[in-house]
């Protein structure tokens, strides 16, 4: 029987399966809330039965995004920054289906995406009921078939088949060794980038370690990498195990004692003991002449372009910083707005003529100069590089020299 209770008791995962089960049984039309404390909550939403949304966990919004970049849609500019509003704590299942509503979004892609979200959060609800000190509750809220707020544009779908495939996925990952380390957690560097040098001595894997900035999930990095959760994971599991990479239960950036993260059972840290400790960078407070150094965004989603330009940018005194998922592109230019962009043409979802030609039309972006960074060299892309607005145009591999004279052209005015 479906639980409508009130005051949720403790429980276990087995008994959230035996709820789901009963949710299908008794063609239940409402919302599931499950939640792990200390504070871990997840919304799933049933219309008759079947489950059409899930909302909540670490971060939302990452999973979204992500799973959208795996839908590979043809998303017009304008539309992304409804889709990637960072202000949106849970996101409305009504976004995916005004998607549907505009054929952006075909019902295979839309019930894959679906799926697939389903599946990562019962993964993490799996992994983070396991440990010792982490308390499972659930309550179903009963609202009726005719009065349920799942948008019915939304495919419903059968959760027994997603809960066997979560279950699936935790145990292929619990046999790999990884069951401590959460894929929904955020990796950040432990020891110095020369102690890490000496550890991977030379290995491939060093340039992946750059990445880590402690405001990227583990998830996150793994499908900026293109290797699978897994995969990616296993070959950053020294690293976890020399303590040479911790894991943060939220982003760096909006933890407020980064210094001081020792695990214990009254933070929001859910895999007590294991995620070890950032040391905190001793930043000091930005001199004057520092804030007045150009700020420079690279945007490309290949990894190398981006390190290729932060070594000569670094070289050159240049502050940088770069985005490599297209869904996050409008959002941190409009957030950090920098002095210059270097802009790739081709990305998943869009492309540069596209971001272009949105930085054109954003008051706060429209006099920023843009390079559009290409492995083409062709008349027809210079013509339209310059009709949506970019300044020039570089050809890939990036140079040093080639860079710098682009700096110094568009940015510091000064004439080759």
């Amino acid at each position: 029987m479906v639980q409508t209770n009130d005051k949720p008791v403790a429980l276990s995962f087995k008994d959230l399966i035996i709820q789901l089960k009963s949710i299908k049984a008794n063609s239940f039309s409402g919302n599931l809330v499950v939640k792990i404390e200390p504070n871990l909550i997840w919304t799933l939403a049933f219309r008759l039965g079947r489950v059409g949304w899930i909302s909540g966990g670490v971060d939302a919004l990452d999973c979204w995004q992500r799973h959208l970049a795996l839908a590979q849609l043809e998303i017009p500019i304008n539309k992304l920054a409804d889709i990637n509003n960072p202000v949106e704590k849970l996101l409305d299942s009504n976004i995916l289906a005004d998607l549907l509503t505009d054929e952006l979004i075909d019902q295979q892609k839309c019930t894959d995406l679906v799926t697939g979200m389903i599946v990562e959060y019962l993964f993490d609800i799996i992994q983070f009921s396991q440990h010792s000190g982490n308390r499972l509750f659930f309550r179903a809220i009963e609202t009726g078939a005719g009065n349920i707020k799942l948008n019915l544009v939304l495919p419903l779908l059968e959760i027994e088949p997603i809960l066997t495939k979560s279950i699936q996925t935790w145990q292929e990952w619990s046999k790999l060794e990884l069951g401590v380390y959460a894929p929904s957690l955020f990796p950040t560097i432990s020891k110095s980038r020369e102690e890490i040098a000496k550890v991977l001595d030379g290995s491939d894997l060093y340039h992946t370690v750059l990445a880590i900035d402690g405001n990227r999930s583990i998830r996150r990095l793994a499908a900026n990498n293109r290797q699978s959760v897994a995969e990616f994971t296993t070959t950053l599991l020294p690293l976890f195990r020399s303590g040479s990479i911790g894991l943060l239960p939220q982003p760096k950036s909006k933890t407020a004692k980064p210094a001081n993260l020792a695990v214990n059972s009254d933070t929001l840290s859910p895999l007590s003991g294991r995620f070890g400790q950032t040391t905190g960078s001793s930043a000091s407070l930005l001199s004057a002449q520092i804030k007045r150094t150009p700020l420079i965004a690279c945007i490309d989603d290949s990894l190398l372009i981006y390190q290729s330009l932060e070594r000569i940018l670094s070289a050159n005194g240049f502050r940088h910083y770069g985005v490599q998922d297209p869904l996050k592109i409008m959002p941190s230019l409009i957030r950090n707005k920098p002095d210059f962009i270097f802009l790739d043409l081709l990305m998943p979802i869009t492309n540069g003529y596209e971001v272009c030609e949105q930085i054109r039309k954003t008051p706060s972006l429209k006099h920023i100069p843009v390079i559009i960074l290409t492995g083409k060299d062709g008349l027809i892309d210079r013509m339209r590089s310059k009709m949506v607005g970019a300044n020039g145009f570089l050809g890939k591999p990036v140079e040093s020299e080639a860079v710098l004279k682009m700096i110094e052209k568009y940015l510091l005015g000064v004439s080759n």
